[in-house]
């Protein structure tokens, strides 16, 4: 009879559960997929300049123009551009 109650006291159930939890512990960290950059899908990026007294078409002229073409230019797959220039802001 002292056999059974040895197998069946509480520090062997803890015993064994810790061994579960380590096992599937390690079974779940080697079958997960890592990935390290996942793939966003960004839909809309927004740019503001701020540059005081200058008039909106001296702001078009200076600023928005030649950013609009640095980034058409240097950033792939840009499917639409719109800007709008204020006074001391673009």
């Amino acid at each position: 009879m002292w056999i059974v109650r040895s197998r069946t006291s509480p520090p062997v159930y803890l015993r064994v559960v810790a061994l579960l939890i380590a096992v599937l512990g390690v079974v779940s960290i080697v079958t997960m997929q890592t990935d390290i950059f996942p793939n966003i899908n960004i839909p809309v990026v927004s740019v503001i300049w701020s540059y005081g007294g200058l008039s909106p078409t001296e702001m078009q002229d200076r600023i928005t123009t030649v950013v609009e073409r640095a980034m058409t230019t240097t950033v792939s797959d840009i499917e639409h551009v719109e800007s709008q220039s204020l006074r001391g802001r673009a």
